[in-house]
């Protein structure tokens, strides 16, 4: 036979990981990166592939904080600690979220962080997740906050849904309460998740049970990760009356490895810094679902049925209309609106006579051209198998709508500024409109060539 047949990769058998079981120096953002940076080492020694780090870790969880909010009202102090919990709040991506990245890439292993995500005025409880190459691959933002978090913290949409493809299984990550809803589980079921992460802030005897009960009913393994913090943590002058001053332990941890059967690999830590590692065997994940799997052979779509909208939803449009009379009829080019598509891409190249690989097509998007010469792809980053000749760390723009064929001269309009710029690109073209694909370290460079030529970029959530 002329073709060769390429199998998907088979992630090894067994994957070690760690559960991080801490919390943040709170207010002090620098210093709990430094932290989590010894915290991800201690893990890498113990030979974690894969850290999960508690919600709200970088950014805090000010328990107890009540931002002087009563019915009607809100107090000026209430407004200054919120002002000062707004400053430790990081933008997703940015400078907290490439330092992150650096220390994923400088351990090789990926991390899923809780964070306290800041965007425009509002802020979001967030979980981040990188790769071992350092690029943010994905982030949650919390569906729904609980109780007075709903204060502090704006909702997610379903556009942060991800389970992402690595080489380690499917990871993604549920925040806190979200995980007592069970639509939302039964999505990330739904996704393929194989390592989900239940990071997390509650310390009760009933969440051990809850995660428990999700790894059984995904068959999936759970790795659940929440702080742990005394009162010697807080900063001066944190108001703490409502705590009995006799306590100590302000959030007692609970963090636990749980297989797809329900059992537990590793914990629960109570009262205790620590990190927790575990060694996972991923044939568990067959064995698991031979008698029962949720959205498989145990589901009844001809009785229950859930649709899940990954729009993202914005509170304003910027909608362009393509200019019916392009270049070379008089008039100007066409003003655009381009949305970053979240992640990284990388650009892949196969023998010409090579079938088109399984890793390729499980991907959300991809681009598959054969020649002569070549099998080209482009794909996710993440998705891409160790061996690959392939170039990493390009970040892709999407020109929103859906073009017509009659309309001319739109990559022109967006090749030519970025070209002015010193930026190089390469395009692909779908049925709908163009993606433009830019090496990350000069997405910025292309954002500001474009926005100077009269287009609109929108920075989309990763």
């Amino acid at each position: 036979m002329d073709s060769q047949l390429v199998l998907p990769p088979t992630p090894s058998g067994r994957v070690r990981v760690a559960v991080v079981q801490a919390a943040p120096v709170l207010f002090d953002t620098a210093r709990t990166l430094q932290k989590l940076a010894g915290l991800a080492a201690d893990a890498t020694q113990k030979g974690a592939e894969l850290v999960v780090f508690p919600e709200a870790f970088v950014g805090g969880y000010p328990k107890g904080l009540d931002f002087g909010v009563t019915l009607g009202a809100r107090s000026p102090d209430g407004r200054e600690e919120f002002r000062r919990y707004y400053e430790s709040a990081v933008e997703v991506p940015g400078p907290a979220t490439e330092f992150i990245g650096a220390v994923a890439r400088g351990h090789g292993i990926h991390l899923v962080v809780g964070m306290i995500e800041r965007a425009g005025g509002t802020l979001y409880c967030t979980a981040a997740t990188f790769g071992p190459d350092g690029s943010l691959i994905g982030k949650h933002r919390k569906l729904v906050p609980t109780a007075l978090e709903r204060v502090i913290w704006g909702s997610g949409d379903g556009s942060t849904l991800p389970v992402i493809p690595t080489p380690l299984g499917r990871v993604g990550s549920v925040i806190c309460w979200e995980n007592y809803m069970p639509l939302l589980r039964t999505a990330m079921y739904a996704k393929g998740v194989e390592l989900y992460c239940a990071i997390t802030v509650d310390d009760r005897e009933t969440w051990v049970p809850t995660v428990r009960h999700i790894a059984l009913e995904g068959r999936c393994f759970v790795l659940s990760a929440c702080q742990f913090l005394r009162r010697a943590g807080l900063p001066p002058g944190y108001p703490t009356e409502r705590r009995p001053a006799s306590q100590d332990v302000l959030i007692r941890g609970g963090s636990c490895v749980v297989g797809p059967l329900g059992e537990l690999l590793a914990g629960p830590v109570y009262g205790e810094e620590c990190v927790l590692a575990a060694t996972l065997d991923r044939a568990d994940l067959a064995r698991a679902k031979f008698d029962f799997d949720v959205v498989g052979h145990y589901a009844r779509p001809d009785v229950f049925r859930l649709e899940v909208n990954e729009a993202a939803a914005r509170p304003v449009a910027f909608v362009s209309v393509p200019d019916p009379h392009p270049p070379g009829h008089g008039s100007a080019a066409p003003r655009l609106t381009l949305l970053d598509v979240a992640g990284r891409f990388a650009v892949c190249k196969l023998p010409p006579g090579s079938a088109v690989p399984a890793w390729v097509t499980a991907g959300d998007v991809f681009s598959v051209t054969r020649t002569g010469e070549e099998l080209s792809v482009v794909c996710r980053q993440g998705m891409v198998p160790p061996g690959t000749q392939a170039e990493g760390g390009w970040r892709g723009l999407r020109v929103a709508g859906a073009m017509p064929f009659t309309l001319v001269g739109v990559l022109a309009a967006l090749t030519a500024p970025v070209a002015a710029a010193g930026v190089s690109i390469f395009a692909v073209s779908t049925y709908d409109t163009d993606y433009l694909f830019v090496k990350g370290s000069e997405f910025r460079a292309a954002v500001a060539a474009l926005r100077g030529a009269g287009h609109s970029v929108e920075e989309a959530l990763p």
